[in-house]
C-alpha cells in the first residue's frame, strides 16, 4: 500500500512538470505563429507591390520555413485555405482579423490590396511584439506555475 502511495506522488509530480512543459512549447508556439503571420503578410504585400502576383502564386513561392511557422501542413492554394487547414493559437481577435483580411485579399485592386495589407501589418506587429515581450515571463509561470500545484496537491493529499 505505500508503495501506490509514492507512486502516485510521482505521478502527480511528472504531470506537473509535463504540464509546464506542454504549456512552455504552446506559449512558445504562440509567439512564432504570430511572428509568421506577420512575416506573410509582409511578403505577400512585397510580391504584390513589386510582381503584381496573385495570391496563388505568392504563397506557391513562399519559403517552407515560413508556411511552417504559420502552421501550414500543406502548400495552400489561398489564404483562406491556409487558415481553414491551420490551427490557430492566436487570440480570438487576431483570429477574426486574419478571417477578414482572408476575406478581402484578391478582391480589389493593386493599391486597395497594398492599402489593407498595410492595415493588417499595422495592427499584427503590435500583437506579436507584445507576445515576444511576455514570452519570458509566461514561460518562467508555465515552469513555474503546474509543478507548484502538483506540488500542492502531493501535500494535500499526505
Amino acid at each position: 500500500m505505500h508503495f501506490f502511495k509514492w507512486l502516485g506522488v510521482g505521478l502527480l509530480l511528472c504531470c506537473g512538470v509535463l504540464g509546464g512543459l506542454f504549456f512552455a512549447a504552446f506559449e512558445k508556439r504562440r509567439v512564432v505563429q504570430a511572428e509568421g503571420f506577420l512575416r506573410l503578410l509582409r511578403a505577400i504585400r512585397v510580391q504584390i507591390d513589386c510582381f503584381s502576383l496573385p495570391v496563388s502564386q505568392i504563397l506557391a513561392s513562399c519559403d517552407h520555413a515560413l508556411l511552417r511557422d504559420v502552421g501550414a501542413c500543406e502548400l495552400p492554394q489561398s489564404f483562406p485555405d491556409l487558415l481553414k487547414s491551420t490551427r490557430l493559437y492566436l487570440s480570438p481577435e487576431i483570429c477574426l482579423l486574419l478571417l477578414e483580411f482572408a476575406g478581402r485579399l484578391g478582391t480589389g485592386y493593386r493599391e486597395e490590396e497594398l492599402r489593407a495589407l498595410d492595415y493588417y501589418i499595422a495592427r499584427l506587429a503590435p500583437y506579436s511584439e507584445e507576445l515576444r515581450r511576455e514570452l519570458a515571463k509566461r514561460e518562467r509561470m508555465a515552469w513555474l506555475l503546474p509543478p507548484a500545484l502538483s506540488v500542492a496537491l502531493v501535500l494535500l493529499l499526505l
